[in-house]
């Protein structure tokens, strides 16, 4: 298949005098909670998928600035540390891509837990990171850190790697000496915006010393840091020929701090949405310029190339999603992309295990085989079966999928007249536009894989008995759940999955009971529909099955737009009012023309007994077991499929 011209510039080489890109991609950092064997399968399969340049996470330079991602958090604190990252290097060259260390000290966002000692910073300011108040560094000490860094660019250029990545950017220690809202230093490392840099500066300097001119050294920095009285763009338009100046031979523009107030990371974030933060750099400096953040698409990196705005794409979470990106695009097979939906699955599963959860990782709610790149998990089956898979969302496709590439003969039913399930109304209510890219990489993989799907048809006993499969796979997804409500059946009151489907007259004034997840998208939905909508919840909060990467975001937007009642139960459904009651069983009526319901999904565990008595493998997954999140519905499927 022939790829669009218009991706042309996405494959020109990019020269610098210490390294040649074979294209204009480059895997953006994430740091992950992988072991060193592990972390080189997972690079090294990203290497595969032809990006230029792989970048990787946080590495520590130093042991009181570790970030607290358990107890495999790669380092270059020591000359013993070299010997581990040899292999990864490796791996990731002979797979045909350049890979540089992203060295980092993450001053006051490292904790007392995770360090047992307290975390130092700049200046004795407290983090809304982790609630700690770090302790002020003195002068000597960061003199000590200036060659920390520098000693561990040296160790990472005898480890092998093309290059080194310094981490000035997100709230990290060298951020931190950047914002006037982070250091009040009255020494050589505080003053206004560039003796503030002495810090950067310095390490820049150093670290050139020790690695000579054939080294590549990049940093990220933050144009904007995104912190009340911090750090602007024009403060970056000043100091970024200053960091070219002090030694760096690329400069990778970022957005904001962890900390930071304005959503970065989210699907209700336009893609591409920092380009513009590059493009400004890009004026003042004559070195390359890389641009990251909600970049799912090659078309959106093919336009900030063309206008200018940056020389090298960033893919981060695009690449967790799928390893191939890059390749596809080159292959002009972009409609099989697996794109990125920003749900921030990944950031929430990272953010656990930081805070000490030890089972958590990161983990894709859509590629299953996230961090197990090296144990082959899809294998030619042993014994080719023939299986049938009962329902067209996302888990009854993914097993679908799987099951074919193992070699096994699949049929796949669908009773609706399209694939997607839920999923289908899913991305309606605002904001959610990109779990589109769910259903429609599955449709292409059921397109091009050699299986059999049949839409608008229910798997019968008849079709039972002429089939006869091997393997019978039920992903017939829930249905809601109503509760016992008097009143409910009124002809003004339905579900939430009616009222997505947008074919319902609703009047002006809506109680929406249910404070999930499906409750307050509807509610946004309707709101953004000019209704007066008020939500209802049992509970002392809403949206607490969202992940908290997202939810702050979701909770700032409902604030403005819906009425919300927390802790609050609904007594009766009348013809113009909600009854409801508050704690001290206070009652009141909340007036409306519409009620919706949204207190849920039950599983569809009814049509699975009656076939379980039959001579064959039954498998039950995703919502049909028991409603959740795509991930859970996604990694439950890949493992039968992987197990038929």
């Amino acid at each position: 298949m022939m790829r669009d011209t218009k991706f042309d510039i996405l494959f020109e080489p990019l020269k610098m005098s210490n390294l040649t890109l074979k294209n204009r991609f480059f895997m953006a950092p994430i740091g992950t909670t992988f072991h060193m064997k592990q972390l080189s399968d997972f690079l090294a399969e990203r290497a595969k998928g032809d990006v230029a340049l792989i970048t990787t996470g946080e590495t520590c330079v130093h042991p009181g600035g570790r970030a607290g991602a358990g107890q495999e958090e790669p380092r270059l604190e020591t000359d013993d540390d070299i010997k581990a990252f040899s292999p990864l290097v490796k791996a990731v060259q002979n797979a045909g891509a350049k890979i540089v260390a992203q060295l980092n000290h993450a001053g006051r966002y490292s904790s007392s837990r995770a360090l047992q000692q307290q975390p130092v910073a700049p200046s004795a300011i407290a983090s809304r990171y982790t609630g700690e108040t770090p302790r002020e560094l003195s002068t000597a000490e960061t003199d000590d850190l200036v060659m920390a860094f520098a000693e561990a660019a040296l160790r990472a250029q005898k480890a092998g790697f093309d290059g080194i990545e310094i981490l000035g950017s997100s709230g990290y220690l060298i951020s931190q000496f950047l914002s006037p809202v982070t250091n009040k230093r009255d020494d050589k490392y505080g003053g206004d915006t560039l003796q503030r840099a002495t810090f950067l500066f310095s390490i820049l300097q150093e670290t050139r010393k020790k690695v000579g001119d054939d080294f590549n050294i990049c940093v990220k920095f933050d144009a904007e840091d995104s912190m009340e009285g911090g750090r602007t763009l024009k403060d970056s338009i000043l100091l970024a020929p200053h960091i070219v100046s002090a030694g760096a031979d690329r400069l990778h523009t970022w957005a904001g701090w962890h900390e930071a107030t304005r959503p970065m990371l989210p699907m209700f974030v336009k893609r591409g949405a920092f380009s513009h933060l590059a493009a400004e750099i890009k004026k003042v400096v004559d070195v390359p310029v890389s641009t990251v953040g909600r970049i799912n698409d090659p078309y959106v990196a093919a336009d900030i190339l063309a206008k200018g705005e940056a020389d090298l794409i960033g893919l981060g979470r695009a690449l967790l999603c799928d390893p191939d990106f890059v390749k596809k695009t080159s292959d002009g097979r972009t409609d099989e992309i697996r794109r990125c939906t920003a749900c921030c699955y990944c950031f929430d599963q990272i953010m656990r295990a930081i805070q000490g959860d030890k089972k958590a990782g990161l983990k894709c709610s859509i590629n299953p085989e996230l961090g197990r790149e090296g144990e082959g998990l899809i294998r030619p089956a042993e014994e080719k079966k023939n299986v049938v898979v009962v329902g067209g969302g996302p888990a009854g496709m993914e097993v679908a999928r799987t099951a074919s590439l193992r070699g096994h003969s699949v049929t796949l039913f669908e009773k609706d007249d399209k694939l997607g399930g839920l999923v289908n109304l899913a991305f309606v209510p605002p904001h959610k536009g990109e779990l589109k890219n769910v259903v429609d990489y599955y449709v292409r993989q059921m397109e091009i894989l050699p299986l059999k799907v049949r839409l608008g048809e229910s798997f019968t006993e008849e079709e039972f008995e002429r089939i006869k499969p091997d393997a019978l796979v039920f992903a017939a997804g829930a249905r809601e759940l109503l509760p016992r409500i008097p009143g409910i059946s009124a002809e003004h009151v339905f579900t939430a999955l009616e009222i997505l489907k947008d074919d319902i007259p609703v009047k002006e004034s809506v109680v929406v009971i249910g404070g999930g997840l499906i409750g307050v998208e509807t509610a946004e939905f309707l709101a953004d529909r000019g209704k007066k909508v008020t939500v209802i919840e049992m509970l002392k909060a809403v949206a607490t099955d969202v992940g908290p990467t997202i939810r702050w975001g979701l909770l700032a937007r409902l604030s403005k737009k819906i009425s919300m009642l927390t802790s609050t139960s609904v007594i009766e459904i009348k013809e113009k009012s909600v009854v409801v009651s508050d704690p001290e069983q206070n009652r009141k009526d909340i007036p409306c023309h519409t009620v919706v319901i949204a207190t849920g999904l039950s599983s569809r565990s009814d049509l699975v007994e009656p076939l379980k008595m039959r001579d064959t493998e039954v498998y039950v997954v995703g919502s049909c077991v028991k409603p959740g999140q795509i991930a859970d519905a996604v990694a439950d499927a890949f493992e039968v499929g992987c197990r038929i």
